[in-house]
């Protein structure tokens, strides 16, 4: 079918001041009928997490009733307790989940090793375990390589990679390296919105000029080597490869990327203004999904452990108690339970915020929440308990979600890694199995 004058590239940018600015999908992008336009939308997947489990006063608490993480009833037919009312709008549009979690690491011997296989599934036991192995979001993004700016926007509040126990990344690489999380506001939008300023331009090009450098010295090095010397320097200049694609695929993005003038965003922030900090990496997430520059986040609000550097997080925004205190004393003092639920409470009102920027964004035959996966989740339920994990997914109805229910798995059966399996298919990552995971079909949550 020919092109008519009103036809849009999905590639298309916008003009402006050197800055770049991928359009969101309109309906001049339509070319054909409307199910060819519908197919051409991007999906996208969000991984959130955050530390330390949350509130669940056992029955014979008077706390119990309100303060459960988990709501009330079952399937369908549920009801969110006090903690998380704040998603009560968005319940068409979300799923609970229970009974979920990564068996190999029941017997980590520290609960808060835990998160570094949050997103792998790898098994973490404290002082043995010295290397992790791909995180989910990778994988997709793998599959997805080269279609966006940017591959994956790995974020965290800490930034950088941490350690094996205290990780301060969820996205690892092939090899299980960590994968530094962005954490500065001003960097990460550079990095979504600065592809084709002159100053990068400048960039790509010293650091094209110093890969020609090294393979020019390489090729005249080689000569005085022997056999053993040069396979190990053929293994540095295969490393030396993969960033030279990088910065052929940072050129191309560059090339095509004309400019326009960003959003208006405050960026003079960073973890300690908790709430306006949280909120503004949920607007990069959204702009980022909106204008595809990226179809694969994650974000690790917090990290786990009383030495944490966000460990506070709950102190700045007027609570008593440091996040680790949270947990380790809810059983010591009568509103226990009730103060670690008010961080529960406070967790979930980000998340709505988010989902909100998704849902009332209207896209092709919905909106962006409709094409957008957004799981959330903690790598511990009750305190140094590493099962149960209270997880959340929600939108992607266009993607095979069933939403609006409560389910109830049963651990014994079933494992977290077999719903990353479902999550990376809705992404049209055709992998059949992934960490631990057993095959198991989860058509509860996916049609």
């Amino acid at each position: 079918m020919s092109r008519k004058s009103w036809h849009l590239s999905r590639r298309t940018f916008l003009r402006g001041s050197g800055i770049t600015l991928a359009l969101p999908f309109l309906n001049g992008m339509a070319v054909g009928n409307e199910q060819q336009a519908l197919a051409t939308l991007p999906k996208r997947a969000a991984f959130i997490f955050f530390p330390n489990g949350v509130s669940l006063p056992p029955e014979r608490d008077p706390q119990h009733e309100d303060w459960y993480w988990f709501p009330k009833g079952a399937g369908k037919d549920y009801t969110f307790r006090t903690s998380q009312q704040a998603l009560n709008p968005l319940r068409e549009n979300l799923s609970v989940i229970s009974g979920l979690s990564h068996p190999l690491n029941r017997n980590s011997g520290d609960a808060h090793v835990n998160p570094t296989g949050f997103l792998t599934s790898k098994e973490m036991i404290k002082g043995q375990t010295t290397h992790n192995s791909i995180s989910i979001d990778q994988v997709i993004a793998n599959q997805h390589a080269g279609q966006t700016q940017l591959a994956s926007m790995p974020l965290s509040s800490v930034g950088g990679v941490g350690n094996i126990s205290r990780t301060y990344t969820l996205s690892f690489d092939q090899e299980g390296k960590g994968i530094p999380a962005w954490s500065n506001l001003k960097e990460i939008y550079e990095r979504m919105y600065g592809a084709s300023s002159p100053a990068a331009r400048a960039r790509l090009r010293e650091k094209q000029n110093l890969i020609n450098e090294i393979y020019g010295d390489a090729k005249d090095f080689r000569r005085k080597l022997g056999k053993e010397d040069q396979a190990t320097l053929d293994e540095y200049l295969a490393a030396v490869a993969g960033l030279e694609k990088k910065i052929e695929n940072d050129k191309l993005w560059a090339q095509r990327s004309q400019a326009a003038e960003p959003p208006a965003m405050n960026l003079d922030l960073d973890f300690t203004d908790v709430e306006n900090y949280i909120r503004a990496m949920y607007d990069l997430m959204y702009l980022a999904f909106k204008a595809d520059i990226t179809r694969v986040a994650t974000y690790q609000l917090a990290s786990e452990g009383g030495t944490a550097p966000t460990n506070n997080l709950s102190k700045r925004i007027g609570m008593s108690k440091d996040l680790h205190q949270l947990s380790h004393s809810a059983t010591k003092t009568k509103d226990g339970f009730k103060d670690w639920g008010l961080w529960d409470q406070f967790v979930a009102r980000q998340l709505a915020y988010f989902l909100n920027r998704l849902q009332e964004t209207p896209e092709g035959d919905g909106s962006m929440l409709d094409r957008c996966l957004v799981f959330q989740g903690a790598a511990t339920s009750r305190v140094h308990d590493n099962t149960n994990f209270p997880l959340l997914l929600a939108g992607g109805k266009k993607m095979g979600h069933k939403t609006g229910q409560f389910i109830r798995y049963d651990e014994k059966q079933h494992k977290l890694a077999n719903l990353f399996v479902r999550i990376a298919n809705s992404m049209d990552t055709p992998i059949d199995q992934f960490g631990d995971s057993t095959s198991m079909p989860m058509n509860e949550l996916f049609g």
